[in-house]
């Protein structure tokens, strides 16, 4: 009879950090702002201080904005430097309001680390907007052609693009910046 046996004490999950750059200019070169994102075992969450998402402007502030979080990632080591994602929303709301295929992955990786920010501040998207944002990162997990996919859903490219810029504004408002 095959047993599992539960460890006393359980296994701390493994804990690392990532440097998840943004930009909303499209013009822009790079990232304009960033945030660590702290991954423990199977979940993902950007550190925070009291509920707000912590954002700074140069990847060597990364460790004084996790000194100053509170959401359990102020002591894993080492702090990246390196960015792992660009988070580009400017490039994000073109493909949505002008291509018919997400090439590059931009939208789906923009509607993915949206998703992690927004669990992490605890905000529910308006229903019509996660109806949108669900629908079109199911399809661009498929397929990255979705113009014709929107049609068929009877959804708009102005759908999307509020979709996405109400999620870029709520997670603005709850969030905060290192100084």
């Amino acid at each position: 009879m095959p047993s599992e046996l539960v460890n006393f004490p359980p296994q701390p999950l493994p804990r690392e950090l990532y440097l998840i750059g943004f930009r909303l200019d499209p013009a822009s070169e790079g990232a304009e702002f960033y945030t660590l994102m702290g991954e423990e075992g199977e979940s993902e969450r950007p550190i925070a201080r009291d509920g707000r998402i912590l954002f700074f402007r140069q990847p060597l502030e990364g460790l004084k904005a996790l000194m100053a979080s509170n959401n359990g990632f102020a002591d894993v080591r080492p702090v990246p430097k390196e960015l792992e994602l660009l988070c580009d929303i400017g490039g994000a709301l073109y493909v949505a309001n002008s291509e018919a295929v997400d090439e590059e992955g931009v939208l789906f990786e923009t509607i993915a680390v949206f998703d992690d920010l927004l669990r992490a501040i605890r905000l529910s998207v308006p229903d019509h907007y996660a109806r949108v944002l669900a629908l079109v990162a199911a399809r661009l997990t498929e397929n990255p052609e979705f113009a014709a996919f929107l049609d068929a859903e009877k959804l708009s490219r102005n759908d999307l693009e509020d979709a996405l810029m109400w999620c870029v504004g709520a997670v603005m408002v709850k969030s905060t910046w290192i100084e």
